[in-house]
This record gives C-alpha cells, sequence and structure tokens, in this order.
C-alpha cells in the first residue's frame, strides 16, 4: 500500500471535563458567591498571562516592598484597618490566626457556640481552650447568638484571652458589637470577628463593619460579597503592631507559594468598590427592598422581618424569602428557572446579593416567584434546645491523638475526635473531646447524609479506646 493510500489517524477525543462543568454552569442567575457573579470588575482578563510568581520585578507577600505592600495599604484605608494581610487560603486561614493571634496553648478563648468549623481548627492548631456561647433558635429554626449571651459568657470567663464572634451570619443577621467589645476590652479580653460574609460593609453604609465598632480583628471574604476570585480574603488588624505574630501565623496556614492572580483580585475587588460600590450598592439594595414589598402578594416572606425581636440587624443585601411550601422546594423550583440560590433550609432560601447583581435580575425574581405556586405545607417542628454536651478530654488531645470510626448506633458515650452536626443550621451536635449522647446520635440518625457534617458513612470519628 502506498504512502497516500493510508488513512488518516484519527484525533484523540479531547476530554475536558472541568471546563465542560463549568461551562454548563455559566450563565445562569446566580444567587450565590463568588460575589464577581462571573464578571470581571475591570474587563476580560487572561489568568494565564498573569499567573507568575516572586520575581525582581513582582513582590513578596511574606515581606512586600512594591505593588503588594501598596495594594494592602490601600486595602486598610479602604477599610479602616491599621494594616491589612491578603489571605489566598480564604478566611479559613485567616480565622486560624485570628483564634491564635492573642491566645497561646492553653489559654482560654470564647467562641460562638455556631462558630464557623475553622474557628475550632484554628484552636486545636494553637492548643487553646475554647468555651462557648450558646445558640438561641428562633420558633422558625434561626440560630444566632444573644447579646446578653455573649455578655454573661465574659463575665463567666475573665480568664479568657480572646472573644471570637461571627458577624454577619449566613442569614445576614449582625450581632450588636458595641457593648461586648466595651465589656471586652475592659477586662483586657481582645474581640476578633468572623466577618467572612462581611466584606462589603465599608461600602455598604448603615451596618458598620466589626473594624468601625472596636475590634481587634477581623477577616473578611473578598470571594464571597465583593467581585474576588475564589479563596481570596482578607485579615485586618486594629494595631500594626499585632502584624508580626499575625504574619508568623499565616506562614503556618498558607502555602508559601500565593496566587498572584487572588491576590489581583483583592486588590481590584478594593478599587471597583472604592470607586463604584456605594452606589451599585445602593442600587441593589433599592432593588431588594422593592421585591421585598412584593413578596406577600407572591404568597412569600422576607425572613427578615420574623426575626426583628431577637435584637440583632441585618444586611440589606441578603435576600432571605420564606416559603410556605419549605426552602428546599423555593430553591429547587428556583433553579428550574435558572436562578440559584446560595443556600435552602426547610422553612427558606437564601440569596447572596452583591453591587455586581443587575438591579434588574433582581426585581425578575419577582417574575419568578409568580409562576412558583406558594403552596403550604407542613413543615418540620424546629428542636429549640442545642444543648452543649459534657467535656471529657481537652479539643486538642481528642483531636490530634489516635481515632477509630464508630458506627452511630455504638458511638453513645464515647468521645468525640471531630466536629459533628447538621447543616443547617451549622451548629455542631458533638466537637473534638465531647461525651457523644443519645440526643446527638438520634438526630443525626434522624437526617439525611446530604445534611449531616462530620460523619463518615453513618460513622463518627471517636478517640480511640486503649485495647
Amino acid at each position: 500500500m502506498s504512502c497516500s493510500s493510508r488513512k488518516p489517524t484519527a484525533e484523540p477525543m479531547l476530554m475536558r471535563p472541568m471546563h465542560d462543568m463549568l461551562s454548563r454552569a455559566a450563565g445562569r442567575q446566580s444567587g450565590h458567591m463568588p460575589g464577581h457573579k462571573g464578571q470581571s470588575p475591570f474587563g476580560p482578563v487572561d489568568p494565564y498571562a498573569l499567573d507568575t510568581t516572586e520575581l525582581p520585578v513582582t513582590d513578596d507577600l511574606y515581606a512586600p516592598e512594591r505593588g503588594i505592600l501598596e495594594a494592602q495599604r490601600l486595602y486598610a484605608q479602604a477599610a479602616g484597618a491599621a494594616e491589612t494581610i491578603f489571605l489566598h487560603n480564604g478566611s479559613t486561614s485567616g480565622i486560624h490566626a485570628m483564634a491564635q493571634l492573642y491566645a497561646h496553648e492553653g489559654d482560654t478563648v470564647i467562641l460562638p457556640r455556631n462558630a464557623h468549623l475553622s474557628a475550632v481548627n484554628g484552636c486545636v492548631l494553637g492548643g487553646l481552650r475554647p468555651v462557648w456561647i450558646p445558640v438561641t433558635q428562633t420558633a422558625d429554626g434561626y440560630c444566632c447568638i444573644a447579646e446578653a449571651d455573649a455578655l454573661a459568657a465574659l463575665d463567666a470567663h475573665p480568664e479568657a484571652k480572646a472573644l471570637l464572634l461571627t458577624r454577619p451570619d449566613y442569614f445576614g443577621g449582625c450581632l450588636p458589637l458595641e457593648r461586648i467589645i466595651a465589656k471586652a476590652h475592659g477586662m483586657g479580653i481582645r474581640v476578633v470577628v468572623d466577618e467572612a460574609h462581611g466584606a462589603h460593609l465599608p461600602w455598604l453604609g448603615g451596618v458598620p463593619s466589626a473594624g468601625a465598632l472596636g475590634a481587634d480583628a477581623w477577616v473578611q471574604s473578598t470571594h464571597k460579597t465583593l467581585p474576588g476570585l475564589t479563596g481570596s480574603a482578607v485579615l485586618h488588624l486594629r494595631n500594626a503592631a499585632d502584624r508580626s505574630r499575625a504574619m508568623t501565623l499565616l506562614r503556618r496556614e498558607q502555602t508559601s507559594s500565593p496566587s498572584f492572580l487572588l491576590m489581583l483580585s483583592i486588590d481590584d475587588a478594593q478599587a471597583w468598590m472604592t470607586s463604584h460600590g456605594p452606589e451599585r450598592l445602593m442600587a441593589v439594595r433599592h432593588a431588594a427592598d422593592e421585591l421585598r414589598t412584593l413578596l406577600p402578594a407572591l404568597g412569600y416572606a422576607d425572613a427578615h422581618d420574623g426575626w426583628r425581636g431577637t435584637g440583632l440587624t441585618f444586611d440589606p443585601t441578603r435576600l432571605v424569602i420564606a416559603a410556605p411550601q419549605g426552602g428546599y422546594a423555593l430553591a429547587k423550583a428556583m433553579q428550574r428557572h435558572g436562578v440559584d440560590a446560595e443556600m435552602a433550609d426547610a422553612h427558606r432560601a437564601v440569596l447572596i446579593l452583591t453591587a455586581m447583581d443587575d438591579p434588574a435580575g433582581i426585581l425578575h425574581i419577582a417574575d419568578i416567584l409568580r409562576d412558583i405556586p406558594a403552596v403550604p405545607r407542613e413543615l418540620p417542628v424546629t428542636n429549640a434546645a442545642w444543648p452543649i454536651p459534657r467535656q471529657v478530654m481537652p479539643l486538642r488531645a481528642a483531636a490530634m491523638g489516635p481515632t477509630e470510626q464508630v458506627s452511630l448506633t455504638k458511638a453513645q458515650g464515647r468521645v468525640a475526635a471531630a466536629v459533628a452536626g447538621l447543616y443547617p443550621p451549622g451548629v455542631p451536635l458533638v466537637c473534638p473531646g465531647e461525651e457523644i449522647t443519645e440526643e446527638t446520635i438520634h438526630r443525626l440518625q434522624a437526617a439525611g447524609s446530604q445534611q449531616r457534617f462530620g460523619v463518615e458513612g453513618d460513622c463518627l470519628t471517636c478517640v480511640m479506646t486503649s485495647v
């Protein structure tokens, strides 16, 4: 056979499953993070052309002298901080550092029981002793921290080195901080705040950030409510003298090869928000408020209205729709109409709105709700009690020692080695070092696998018993 008669070799099929998956997700109306909502604030960027490393012509996050130093200075100025440090492992790394910033091994720190898992892990890494502020639960299942309980925790633990609070929460709830911070500072206790969901607050107006209220350190996720790329965040410090210890801790928590693209997106987010943020957030807020006024006629309600008695204020850019058919059903119906919610629970759906949202798109949600019948159904009755189990072993010893997987049917009385609970509401039923109770097991068994966290199959991670 001559060469000219050979059949051409077939090109191998190109397989790009990640690209295909993400392309299918793009173009839908986003009610979820990341806050850029699929739009680059300053136009298209080729990530491969700008991705680089530490060079004589770039900079070093851990010893900044040029672009990173100036970008952090500008962000600190915008946020009202003495120092701002860019994070490229998300707010998680910043919360790990904050938990240990003012406390050392063996010290007591006060945490809300519904704190993010990273706060507990920060205590594990630092060998800290957490004590808990109990959760208050409303009749419709909203879990929050009451100001009175935070103040009582300070009275009960004057030995604490730090108090960590979460504000805003996933539902936009903002705990009043003024009296708490004043009392803590009067006792020599530092206050650090997980403000991951509040990166937009410096530009919002009407809802001050934790830093404006006197927090010693606060972490914000630029990818949640600002146009930052996923994984980008910032740690703000009230006192520049705290920077040295913060950097020591962050070198332990973050990779030594930080992403320049993430840091670019943090800087771009600040620059765009400083230029356009207040005006855009005002427009988004007005659209959200108009939508809220339309909800009752459509058979729905603004969940924030039902929570005014908690003493919290609420972020007006967080849209929480109470649904008579249940939040899960509403979120699924909205998904079929091309709108993806951030989360849902038995009673409501939650949408994150940012300065990158189109006000017309927000109002379009009312048109979608008109096509989704708000048919009432019996919703689960919430259990208002979230008892905190007995601590029988130090947190770090339980989490870092030998462990074994134990079936839920045999776990009663064992000591937990990992956090486990239900989401929503995201409140741990048990933390490392705590005794696993019959009630904890019943709640985990009654929940679906998608609602549980810290459960491997039908097993809990427990401290290994001696042979």
